[in-house]
């Protein structure tokens, strides 16, 4: 059965599930967030990333035969058109790891970015332990560096490790890769 995965806007509607999501330990543990959040936080994180020109957030729909749904959330924030960059974000819903979505997401996103955007440069950071850490070699990522001992989570301090992809290295890595159906680009 053909899997497929898009983008689309956060609206309204999904903010009760993405609070859900924002407030499971077991996402919070690979993002900067440290403590839950309450609806009125959640509400605020809404209303002003929609507002703001420098973030992008979007949800990750999945579609295979009848089943379909949001599964996770990418995006784009500290966007700088001067400069050209971005940072990029993403989380995945436990129940649906491991199946390539985040691999297709970020792939989606980083065609937007430099397609559509026009940026030069797409970066982000990442744990220790993150089972993410291959998935973005594999879309031609590098490992720019680390910040030692840079976060105080789970009452440890942990390193952060910088990723990034520039537009001519991510254009030689989809040339050098054959897209799959489920990841080929629109």
């Amino acid at each position: 059965m053909e899997v497929t995965i898009d983008l689309k806007t956060i609206d309204k509607i999904d903010l009760p599930t993405l609070l859900a999501w924002r407030n499971d330990w077991r996402l919070i543990q690979f993002t900067r967030q440290w403590d839950l959040i309450n609806e009125v936080e959640h509400q605020d994180w809404f209303d002003r990333q929609a507002r703001d020109p420098a973030t992008r957030m979007y949800k990750i729909m999945f579609k295979c035969g009848d089943a379909e749904g949001p599964v996770g959330v990418c995006g784009l924030t500290s966007i700088d058109y001067r400069n050209s960059r971005a940072e990029f974000s993403l989380y995945i819903i436990p129940e649906f790891k491991r199946r390539g979505i985040g691999k297709n997401a970020l792939s989606l996103l980083l065609k937007h970015a430099f397609l559509n955007m026009g940026l030069n440069l797409v970066w982000g950071e990442t744990f220790d332990e993150n089972p993410a850490i291959p998935m973005f070699e594999s879309l031609g990522m590098v490992k720019e560096g680390t910040r030692r001992a840079f976060y105080f989570k789970e009452g440890k301090r942990i390193a952060a490790h910088l990723y990034s992809i520039t537009r001519e290295e991510w254009n030689a890595s989809i040339l050098a890769v054959p897209a799959s159906r489920s990841d080929a680009p629109d």
